[in-house]
């Protein structure tokens, strides 16, 4: 009698069945344009790791990417600390975050700053009395959450600038105060030479030391690639494992994704580095109640 082989044992089902293809949500850091230059690589790098279409979903503002991932629009997103602990709020807690940078100085994060024209008399926060503020957007950490909860701890908070107001983006701010439209405007930065400023600079936007920084915040966790909880875990792993080998699995394409070498690898990441800023959120939506 012919030998009966045994029936090869089915193959456990690839995360491949449900998705075809995959939607990166990326927040608004910088303009549309720079958006796509800087990520459009990233998107390559994992269709062709992970053998499927993937897209990008550029954002106007950070609420529009914690929309897509509340609609299943997006797959995996980039959230900063704020939009993290907001998109945390939104999603019920189906959250987690995957991996995220390390600075070229070895901080896994960044830091809040309040920039004003290199012209300008103030030397400190208590020097803007009466003065105009740019905030970036609600939902961003350095542009908003930070500097805002800090300045309420200094007793800075509201009447002590005669405005505040929200530009947009970290660009609109940092143009503002170039052209003279805010006294002061909050962004971020690694260190002093490696930031939101010094990308507009390298890319002609601004003129060099046009403005410089008068208050820097404690350390910003750096922002996460995050995906929802409930998302199968064999996905969740292939992602991860694409996200902490781009340094070295693809070098070139990783050094335009990080600005120039602005990161030297992202490493794994747990909800419990954002903590903080979800305390700070809380603490900002009770102020407000």
């Amino acid at each position: 009698a012919a030998l009966t082989l045994p029936l090869s044992l089915p193959a456990a089902a690839d995360w491949r069945e449900t998705h075809d293809s995959l939607t990166i949500g990326i927040p608004p850091i910088e303009n549309a344009e720079e958006g796509q230059r800087r990520y459009g690589p990233f998107a390559e790098y994992l269709s062709e790791t992970l053998g499927v279409p993937v897209t990008l979903r550029m954002a106007s503002a950070y609420s529009g990417i914690i929309q897509a991932m509340e609609a299943g629009e997006a797959d995996m997103a980039m959230f900063g600390a704020a939009a993290y602990a907001s998109a945390h709020d939104v999603l019920d807690g189906d959250l987690e975050p995957l991996g995220h940078a390390v600075s070229r100085t070895g901080d896994r994060g960044y830091f809040a700053v309040i920039i004003v024209a290199a012209d300008s008399p103030a030397q400190a926060l208590e020097d803007l009395a009466g003065q105009t503020l740019a905030f970036a957007d609600p939902n961003s950490a350095s542009g908003y959450l930070v500097p805002n909860f800090y300045l309420g701890q200094m007793g800075l908070g509201e009447g002590h600038f005669s405005e505040t107001g929200f530009s947009g983006s970290h660009d609109n701010g940092i143009l503002a105060v170039v052209r003279g439209t805010y006294d002061a405007a909050a962004t971020w930065h690694y260190t002093e030479d490696n930031g939101a400023v010094q990308r507009m600079t390298e890319r002609g936007e601004i003129p060099a030391d046009a403005v410089r920084v008068i208050w820097e915040s404690p350390l910003i966790p750096s922002d996460a690639w995050s995906v929802r909880a409930s998302m199968s875990e064999d996905l969740k792993a292939d992602l991860l494992e694409a996200l902490t080998s781009f340094h070295e699995a693809d070098p070139e394409r990783f050094d335009i994704v990080s600005s120039g070498g602005s990161w030297t690898q992202i490493v794994p990441v747990g909800h419990e580095a954002f903590l903080d800023s979800i305390a700070m959120r809380d603490a900002m939506l009770a102020q407000r109640n």
